[in-house]
């Protein structure tokens, strides 16, 4: 089942290629293993106007942490600032219980 957070995070990146390698969340750290996505979106949301600058400009990651979660992050590069959130937790029990038979 996933669960939706959708909170601001604080994400540590590489310097060069600005990919996160770690994200704090509630306190705790994450550490990226791996990085099954990455996508863009551009798109208007829910808004009826669409002139360009009203767009999102947001950089999704699907990461696999070191404890085996797994979680959609995203970069939102809005006008006033950049920022980082925690979109949404997946559960990839289901996987994980069709790879263990």
């Amino acid at each position: 089942m996933e669960k939706f957070y959708s909170q601001e995070i604080q994400v540590k990146t590489c310097q060069k290629s600005g990919i996160p390698s770690a994200f704090i969340w509630r306190g705790r750290e994450y550490r990226i293993r791996e990085i099954w996505g990455e996508w863009p979106d551009f798109g208007f949301g829910s808004m009826t106007q669409e002139h360009w600058w009203q767009r999102r400009h947001r950089t999704y990651f699907r990461v696999v942490t070191e404890d085996d979660e797994v979680f959609e992050i995203y970069l939102d590069r809005g006008a006033r600032r950049k920022k980082w959130v925690l979109y949404r937790q997946l559960d990839t029990s289901c996987e994980q219980d069709s790879k263990r038979e």
